[in-house]
């Protein structure tokens, strides 16, 4: 049974909690207070990874049969101009949730940037690992749009409903693109529509945005070529026929308007209503049951992008990266995980044995209030981490 596209309706589910083994960290001494765990190192990850509610989890995601891809529409400028998360369970109506690519969020190895620049930065796998952190939800594949592809497919007309006209502003004056209430638009004017913020507002740029999509799921319901003709032959294409044939409900991420200083305005997440959010629309992608901790990744050997791969690593475990910078020194032989206090001693166990990191260190004299677990990547990561 296939559905059309439609306005998202209102719902909510609750995430069920997953109970984590509790691994106790001996305090010894004050400040980084260290419990080696030698005699248990060997089998520690086995036993993490063994946890029945870990291993539940994993094979509820397989069951359900869902899948999500993230699209990414090119701009002419070599920029992310439009992202959308695509997902699909089965039983259940598809969603697609546009996210803004003014979002400024923390670019894994780089620091807090727009999406927009993950692409000209590294490429689409850091779009993934930004978008999935950001969230904390499963990506199964990311695509890229080229600028000019939308323009010359003929299949992209459509039938788009604005909320506002639509100026573009050049050297030769203004000249108005987008009608408010429904029209019919040229691919060109489709794909400018999307990509470009025009002379239009962030806000009333991500509503058209989310107005363009949905007239794009409309098209590619219609059209069971088109998902090719845009992705190509491949598993991408398929999962956004799929997508489109079963009532896909586009949603926006919850954002909020924010200014940045030396760039031009844009959205930050709102953290509570992201969780709400995902719960209620995302919950098969979901990464983690329950809050995620809050990691700090620090490059502690002076490799280029050495926290990528622990970054990496523990956002697809469930934690959420809110910092990678560089250590105090480039000196670290050996990886450190740092417990926040004596709250964390969980989250840091997790940590040090998906990383196969064998000493876990307790702070409880100053604990940080920002972070749950701090991580130093030493030179013995890469080791480590094959």
């Amino acid at each position: 049974m296939t559905r059309r596209p439609e306005v998202p309706r209102a719902g909510s589910t609750v995430a069920n909690v997953v109970a984590i083994l509790a691994l106790a960290v001996v305090v010894v001494g004050a400040g980084y207070a260290v419990s080696n765990w030698d005699e248990i190192s060997g089998g520690l990850q086995d036993q993490v990874a063994a946890i029945p509610e870990l291993q539940a989890e994993r094979e509820q995601q397989a069951a359900t049969g869902s899948e999500s891809l993230l699209l990414l529409a090119m701009d002419d400028a070599g920029k992310v101009g439009s992202l959308a998360l695509a997902a699909s369970v089965d039983g259940q109506p598809s969603t697609f949730t546009v996210i803004p690519s003014t979002l400024f969020d923390l670019l894994p190895g780089y620091g807090d940037f727009a999406l927009s620049e993950t692409v000209a930065f590294e490429g689409a796998e850091l779009a993934r690992v930004s978008v999935a952190n950001a969230l904390g939800v499963r990506i199964d594949r990311v695509v890229t749009i080229p600028s000019g592809l939308i323009a010359s497919l003929p299949d992209m007309q459509l039938v788009v409903e604005l909320s506002e006209p639509v100026i573009r502003v050049d050297d030769s004056g203004s000249v108005q693109v987008g009608q408010a209430g429904q029209a019919v638009y040229e691919p060109a004017v489709v794909e400018e529509l999307l990509t470009s913020q025009l002379d239009g507002s962030p806000v009333g740029w991500l509503d058209r945005q989310a107005a363009v999509w949905r007239a794009t799921l409309v098209k590619l319901f219609e059209a069971p070529t088109l998902p090719q003709a845009l992705l190509g032959e491949g598993p991408a294409s398929v999962a956004l026929g799929r997508v489109a044939l079963n009532g896909p409900q586009v949603s926006l991420v919850p954002v909020n308007p924010v200014a940045v200083a030396g760039a031009e305005d844009g959205f930050q997440l709102v953290q509570v209503d992201v969780a709400a959010f995902v719960a209620d629309r995302l919950s098969h992608l979901a990464l983690s049951a329950g809050p995620r901790p809050r990691v700090e990744v620090l490059n502690g050997n002076g490799e280029i992008l050495a926290t990528r791969s622990v970054v990496d690593a523990l956002v697809t475990r469930g934690f959420h990266v809110v910092k990678t910078d560089n250590a105090e020194n480039f000196e670290f032989a050996e990886t450190v995980v740092i417990s926040q206090g004596r709250d964390n001693r969980d989250a840091a166990a997790r940590a040090a044995a998906e990383l196969g990191v064998a000493t876990v260190q307790l702070e409880v004299v100053a604990p940080s209030g920002v972070v749950d677990v701090s991580i130093i990547v030493g030179q013995d990561i890469a080791t480590l981490r094959s």
